[in-house]
């Protein structure tokens, strides 16, 4: 089945724009997530974290729709939501994906034999257990542990010079994979991006008729693809960096006055009002 009337969808970023940066909290959003609920309308998560780590932060949001995961990687239907019924997709530990990049085992064979033989220095969620995570991201340890259950992306810590740097994505390029900036890590993974799973996502809820408005939601780097391909970009401010540009956007850009949540909140509110 499909989504029925088109209206509004949203796409949105989780840390740093629905999730508090160094909290983790979503309690400023409550206003703007109560009307979501109360009008059915249709949002997205569409972030770098994991499918393991979403399917418990999606029931704590409330959420039951489709979600996409490490930064554009794969859209994922989890049990019970009987969306994109008729799509074809994978069947993954009981949900169903659609994969648009490759495996994360490819990928960590690839950079560990480059950081083998080319000598450069950075260190990965492949390196680290959960405590060491923790105490990077701040994150619970049951919550970093879900952190390191990959699929399809490898998220770096860069300790090398940005001479090894330009190298190290030239490389990358090369071999058809990219590095995305998040507010923490650089994600190395396919060519795959939070815009075309979005976009993707889109046309298989709404596949004729009337289009939806797209309204996403993001804080950074990695969500310039998103923001760029939604009728309204909202750029989320951060106390931690400058907001990304977002170059060549299909409709409005939009700057939040408020950073996180509450700026996600504020904003949302407008849009939907």
């Amino acid at each position: 089945m499909t989504a029925e009337s088109p209206r509004d969808v949203i796409f949105t970023d989780l840390d740093g724009t629905l999730l508090d940066h160094e909290s983790y909290s979503f309690a400023a959003a409550a206003p703007a997530m109560a009307l979501l609920e109360a009008r059915s309308i249709i949002w997205v998560l569409n972030t770098s974290k994991t499918c393991a780590e979403l399917k418990p932060l999606a029931k704590r949001l409330g959420n039951r729709y489709p979600f996409i995961v490490e930064n554009g990687a794969a859209v994922v239907v989890p049990a019970g939501c009987h969306l994109l019924a008729d799509v074809e997709m994978t069947l993954i530990d009981g949900a169903r994906h659609k994969c648009f990049a490759p495996r994360r085992h490819d990928i960590i064979h690839l950079l560990h034999g480059w950081r083998e033989e080319k000598g450069y220095k950075f260190s990965g969620f492949s390196d680290f257990d959960a405590v060491a995570l923790r105490d990077i991201t701040g994150l619970e340890l049951a919550d970093a542990e879900l952190a390191l259950q990959r699929d399809y992306s490898e998220p770096i810590c860069w300790q090398d010079s940005e001479e090894q740097w330009q190298r190290f994505e030239r490389d990358l390029k090369v071999v058809g994979l990219q590095a995305l900036k998040g507010g923490r890590f650089h994600h190395i993974m396919g060519p795959a991006n939070k815009g075309l799973a979005m976009s993707w996502l889109v046309s298989c809820l709404y596949p004729s008729g009337p289009a939806p408005r797209v309204i996403a939601l993001g804080d950074s780097g990695n969500d310039v693809a998103m923001l760029a391909a939604a009728d309204i970009g909202v750029v989320i401010r951060s106390d931690h960096h400058a907001p990304p540009d977002v170059p060549n956007p299909k409709g409005a850009i939009v700057f939040t006055e408020r950073s996180g949540p509450a700026g996600w909140n504020d904003t949302l509110l407008d849009l939907l009002n």
